[in-house]
């Protein structure tokens, strides 16, 4: 959503650093206020349950900005972020971010926009999480993955994140066998295919369609997962 010279102006900010696969960038409840621009790789955000278990919130890779909140607000880190793979960023701190946003309407105008649409996202998940088969909710998390980080293959759109199905499992608190039979109705649709820590998006508008299923869920898997 940025224009050339925006983006110029952005990837001029900060310092680089590199991240290697596991480490922490961002610690939940720390105070500091530093934004990451992910040059490469990917990220997951974590948020503690309150009973000892994490889980994952969202998956961010090149191009997004993760701890931007902290920047804008001031108040503590909200969740973890931890990389996936060997990841590299441009490191803002708050102060930088402030004066270039002050300066930049047009880019505080699209991260206000990318940040209503996290939220947006969050908001949808929760929903879900309420009354959406795994089948649906799995749907919904891979079309959003395709849109934002698909890239062209020859079967179709590879989703460029390793993600692993306890991955998905925890993204939309499902169980892994469910995961694992929703995957199998994918596959068995000509829709997706999978391999290790990879899938291909197969047939796009398939996938949408489910994704935007809006009808009750049947009892389809009797672990209970929903």
């Amino acid at each position: 959503m940025l224009r050339d010279e925006e983006r110029a102006a952005i990837l001029a900010l900060g310092t680089v650093r590199q991240h290697p696969r596991g480490t922490t960038l961002i610690h939940e409840g720390s105070n500091d206020t530093d934004t990451h621009l992910i040059l490469r790789g990917c990220v997951k955000v974590l948020g503690d349950t309150g009973n000892g278990h994490t889980t994952i919130l969202a998956i961010r890779a090149a191009g997004d900005l993760v701890g931007e909140l902290a920047a804008l607000d001031g108040q503590p880190r909200s969740a973890s972020v931890i990389a996936m793979i060997d990841t590299v960023t441009r490191v803002i701190d708050a102060a930088t971010l402030e004066s270039f946003l002050a300066a930049q309407t047009g880019v505080s105008r699209v991260l206000q926009r990318s940040i209503t649409t996290k939220l947006r996202h969050a908001t949808r998940l929760r929903v879900d999480l309420g009354g959406a088969s795994v089948l649906v909710r799995l749907a919904r998390v891979l079309y959003q993955l395709c849109l934002g980080y698909g890239r062209a293959h020859t079967d179709g759109l590879l989703v460029d994140v390793p993600l692993s199905q306890s991955d998905f499992a925890a993204l939309i608190a499902a169980s892994e066998p469910s995961v694992h039979r929703a995957l199998a109705d994918l596959r068995q649709a000509g829709v997706v295919q999978t391999r290790y820590r990879q899938i291909v998006i197969c047939n796009v508008d398939k996938l949408k369609l489910l994704a935007i299923d809006q009808t009750p869920a049947r009892p389809r898997y009797p672990d209970g997962a929903r």
